[in-house]
């Protein structure tokens, strides 16, 4: 186990290309990215409370258990009139981290599936707000439904880290706290929160998510940006081909 402030760079490169072939295995996009959270647990275990990856996936192409969390989500929030078939649902493919209940993503009391119907709901949403603007692909694709911009734009090379220096105490433009689950920040001593994300050829978006329970500066938390690339990389045929969840 290693600490992520501390980690070498020339472990770096050796991580990723472990990571790599062990996704590369892998017949759905769920199963890789729950292989990936894993790994990076594992490696640093001593940093990360608690690690997701998202993809961004059309309501339509979602199982029938996600598709179901969704609605009750958007019942609760009163968009369920929003939610059409090519609505891109922001869902957890793979979770890991210090609960047992953190472990499996069908046992997520929250986070299962978020559509993402609007540009203004999204909006109100503090931390996947900061989290697509930080990465450069910003909401206006949102109401539109555009996934391919969201493709071209990180195609750019514009943006694609996410970083909260200090979860506690960081808030947004609007002056509100980007990590609203006080609560959990305080339980699990969440200090520095960071992500990296890309998007595959047809638009698909990904995100790596860390909690973690120290204070890390930006400049090492960019060391870890290629890991989205690996991600990608190493699953691309699956994405392309709609191989997204098992059983499916």
């Amino acid at each position: 186990m290693s600490r992520i402030q501390n980690y070498p760079l020339s472990s770096m490169n050796a991580l990723f290309d472990k990571i790599h072939d062990e996704l590369s295995k892998y017949k759905y996009l769920e199963e890789a990215a729950q292989k990936c959270v894993d790994t990076m647990y594992r490696e640093f275990e001593e940093s990360i409370v608690l690690i997701r990856l998202y993809a961004t996936v059309p309501f339509k192409q979602l199982p029938a258990s996600n598709q179901e969390f969704v609605i009750k989500f958007g019942n609760s929030k009163g968009i369920t009139p929003f939610i059409k078939d090519d609505t891109r649902v922001l869902s957890l493919l793979g979770t890991r981290g210090v609960k047992a209940a953190w472990n499996d993503r069908h046992k997520s009391q929250g986070h299962l599936g978020i559509p993402l119907v609007t540009a203004s709901f999204v909006e109100s949403i503090p931390m996947i707000a900061w989290l697509l603007k930080e990465m450069g692909v910003g909401l206006d694709w949102i109401d539109n439904q555009d996934a391919w911009v969201v493709g071209k734009t990180l195609r750019t090379g514009l943006a694609s880290m996410f970083y909260v220096p200090d979860a506690k105490t960081a808030v947004d433009y609007m002056g509100r706290k980007i990590i609203p689950a006080q609560d959990f920040v305080t339980t699990y001593g969440i200090k520095t929160v960071f992500g990296m994300g890309g998007s595959y050829i047809n638009g698909t978006f990904i995100t790596i998510i860390l909690f973690t329970r120290e204070v890390i500066e930006k400049s090492k938390t960019e060391k870890f940006m290629p890991l989205a690339s690996t991600f990608k990389s190493a699953t691309m045929s699956i994405a392309l081909e709609g191989k997204i969840f098992a059983g499916l």
